[in-house]
């Protein structure tokens, strides 16, 4: 039986719990296990980063989107075009995690044998926080990329009509002994995922996050959410933005700017687009030499010179791993609203929940 809610403002759950609960509510909603599982440790993998906005935050969405029909629960990829360092795959409107899982995978397999790879996807789905596909290239001495679109948030500069997504991608870097350096970034100043957050808490959006669908600033996240999202660097995001766009769902045939469904349009479905690629460093220097470079090249960044406040200097990636660490020995802290959703989805589906 579901534990009440607390009055605490967060609950602690245990990575394991989390990550086979959602594997059980996901294959209660006709996903293959395999999959299922895929797609649970994506999200849980995010929530242990401290990328909260991407982890179980979003199952219920995923299963809106299952139960409509719009995602389909059984993944069927397949292969349009290919050449030994590239691939264009369909995804046949399949979850995001599991297409971009296989997609990523295609991207390591061509770069061992091109030394590097581009595989672009087309009539996928959100596939959750950027980073897990990139890092899966750092086991087999490589250099990740991912790249995707978005449903729309985004305005160009000067404009006040949601065009684009914020259009996330990301970089993962081998460092040696060290952590890899990994950039998992959107174009927007925040994530539409950290204003539903502060909805479910109540709480005001800062000021230079977003403006409501008239161009004016607004602290509300309803209106928010219903607005548009800040580009970061002004004119430089909504650059970056549209390049994303053109890389993805321009490249692949796929859908692009307005065209592009969100999580909460749950009867049609998403033309999500992503591109992966893959750099096998072998085909450019000694690996270890380059493990060497990338170990000292951090430590002069970590020893250089620090502003007045500042104690540590991290590079990119760290922070998370140092989140994940903790959050390993300590559990994860949901909000109690996450909490609640997630329990009232295994009722619905006669999964049991242990948090």
């Amino acid at each position: 039986m579901a534990q009440e809610i607390s009055a605490d403002p967060r609950v602690t759950a245990r990575h394991d719990q989390l990550e086979a609960f959602c594997t059980r509510v996901l294959a209660e909603l006709g996903v293959p296990r395999g999959e299922a599982e895929i797609t649970a440790k994506s999200l849980v993998v995010a929530n242990l980063r401290g990328v909260d906005t991407h982890g179980v935050l979003r199952l219920p969405l995923y299963a809106a989107r299952l139960k409509s029909g719009s995602m389909a629960a059984s993944v069927n990829v397949t292969t349009e075009r290919e050449t030994i360092a590239t691939a264009l795959l369909d995804g046949h409107d399949g979850i995001g995690q599991v297409i971009s899982y296989r997609a990523m995978e295609v991207a390591i397999r061509k770069a061992r044998a091109a030394g590097v790879s581009y595989v672009a996807v087309k009539n996928s789905n959100h596939f959750g926080a950027a980073a897990f596909y990139p890092m899966m290239a750092l086991e087999h001495d490589m250099i990740g990329l991912a790249f995707t679109n978005a449903s729309p948030r985004l305005a160009p500069t000067g404009g006040v009509e949601r065009l684009f997504g914020n259009n996330p991608w990301s970089i993962a870097v081998p460092a040696g002994q060290r952590p890899p350096v990994v950039l998992d970034m959107a174009n927007s100043v925040v994530a539409a995922g950290k204003i539903r957050i502060l909805k479910k808490e109540g709480k005001p959006v800062p000021a230079g996050w977003a403006l409501n669908r008239d161009g004016e600033p607004t602290a509300d996240p309803d209106e928010a959410l219903k607005g548009i999202l800040l580009a970061i660097g002004g004119y430089k995001g909504y650059g970056i933005t549209l390049m994303v766009d053109l890389l993805t769902g321009v490249l692949a045939d796929s859908h692009y700017g307005p065209r592009v469904r969100g999580l909460d349009q749950d009867a049609e479905p998403a033309g999500t687009a992503h591109s992966f690629m893959a750099i096998q460093l072998a085909a450019f220097t000694d690996v270890a030499a380059f493990n060497a470079r990338m170990e000292a090249y951090v430590d002069e960044i970590k020893a250089s010179p620090k502003a007045k406040g500042t104690e540590v200097i991290y590079v990119p990636g760290e922070p998370e791993h140092l989140r994940v660490r903790e959050r390993m020995a300590k559990g994860i802290p949901l909000q109690v609203k996450v909490a609640e959703e997630l329990r009232a989805l295994g009722r619905e589906l006669g999964v049991p929940v242990e948090f």
